[in-house]
């Protein structure tokens, strides 16, 4: 075996134990605790208060759920849309404009906006090491995202602290976000 295949075994491990560990969270109640305990934090941070337009993602698979952070005034926030291989963010305007896409997630189905109307933007994640990078679902989604738009916003990883490790070591094609947020 290859040292690249190594890697995607490793990752593919780490990526199947780690969706396992959630769902146990989720079922003891921990990740609803968390949930709020994250949501909290973002509510009083300066980061969070100073900003006009926040990147979210629709929870999904037991990721840490910021969908409170959407009553806050004053904010515009945007959601990722898979369009064939790349993502792009969309407006919120209200649940009714809400359609299910790409991998059963939840899109807005408005325009798409420039990457630069962006300030803050939060990324989901199954792991998070030291380092500041993020271990996704494998498809590279957020990572070309960032690539190509040379994204300036500041990408914070949001996870749940069991899952921040380094356990996984980041490939080139991996973009090291600014911040995680757990709950502790």
């Amino acid at each position: 075996m290859t040292v690249l295949q190594e890697k995607i075994k490793s990752k593919t491990l780490l990526r199947q134990n780690a969706l396992k560990k959630r769902e146990l969270f989720a079922d003891s109640g921990m990740l609803k605790k968390n949930s709020s305990l994250i949501v909290s934090k973002i509510l009083n941070s300066e980061l969070f208060t100073s900003c006009k337009h926040v990147g979210l993602y629709f929870p999904i698979k037991n990721e840490v759920d910021l969908l409170p952070l959407l009553k806050v005034k004053g904010k515009k926030f945007y959601f990722p849309a898979c369009v064939n291989n790349d993502l792009e963010f969309r407006l919120f305007d209200g649940f009714e404009n809400l359609k299910k896409g790409a991998f059963n997630i939840y899109e807005s189905v408005l325009a798409p906006v420039e990457p630069e109307v962006l300030d803050l933007i939060f990324v989901p994640a199954l792991m998070a090491n030291s380092r500041f990078y993020r271990l996704g679902y494998g498809k590279g989604f957020y990572d070309r995202y960032f690539i190509k738009n040379n994204v300036k916003a500041k990408k914070i990883i949001v996870v749940q602290n069991a899952f921040v490790c380094d356990d996984f070591i980041e490939d080139s094609s991996d973009v090291q976000c600014d911040y995680i947020l757990s709950e502790s």
